[in-house]
């Protein structure tokens, strides 16, 4: 079995642990890189991270969760377009992944493409219709598209899978405040802003309760209240 000689990154600590022994095929030497560049990642050396996640990419083409840490590394260092072509192209290398195509919604949503978001979480549902992640994203992108009806159908959806999802809660009030329902919105908000929880819900109820009508609150919230009445 050929041994792939293990080269030095300068600047990495700990480099020779991490790679230990040196990989003994393909994938190891593929999974070293990985490792390695979670390290780089932590350290604060996103280009070494992004080059090591790119040789590992380059190395296993046909492995979803490596293409996905490279399409991360991708956004994480601002190149979203870059990260959108490299999914189209692992997608069209692993057209059954739900991993890739969940990532292909995500991103299509940051870029504030949310028909195709849509349609990418769409085809997800086909095949997993009770995939929390997707019926969360296909929320995210009706609600961008104004059907809010629709939206909050598919965060109910995760709501009668998982009871305790608060990402669905908080989306589906959030989507009936978007729909001018603002006294609604504050009553889920309500039973949501416990303590403990994300100081985002805490805002998003006060947000809920001055378009309803109520006065007072943090001068910030109540312009960004008017602007929703």
């Amino acid at each position: 079995m050929r041994l792939y000689r293990c080269l030095p990154f300068t600047g990495l600590l700990l480099l020779s642990s991490l790679l230990a022994g040196c990989a003994t095929s393909v994938r190891d030497e593929a999974a070293a890189r990985l490792r390695v560049a979670a390290v780089a990642e932590k350290s604060g050396q996103g280009d070494v991270a992004l080059s090591l996640y790119a040789a590992a990419a380059a190395q296993a083409l046909n492995d979803p969760e490596v293409q996905l840490r490279y399409v991360r590394a991708l956004q994480a260092n601002g190149q979203p377009v870059q990260a959108a072509g490299l999914l189209e192209e692992a997608l069209r290398r692993n057209p059954g992944s739900d991993l890739l195509l969940t990532e292909t919604a995500r991103l299509r949503l940051r870029m504030g493409q949310a028909e195709e978001a849509l349609a990418a979480y769409r085809q997800v549902l086909t095949r997993a219709p009770r995939n929390i992640a997707a019926l969360n994203g296909q929320g995210i992108a009706l609600d961008l598209l104004a059907r809010h009806e629709e939206a909050q159908q598919s965060y109910e959806a995760v709501q009668a899978i998982e009871p305790g999802n608060i990402a669905a809660a908080n989306n589906r009030a959030l989507s009936m405040l978007l729909q001018g329902k603002a006294a609604s919105a504050a009553a889920l908000f309500a039973a949501l802003d416990r303590p403990g929880e994300a100081e985002r819900i805490r805002q998003n109820h006060e947000i809920a309760r001055l378009v309803s009508g109520d006065a007072g609150g943090d001068p910030d919230l109540r312009a960004l209240a008017a602007a929703l009445r």
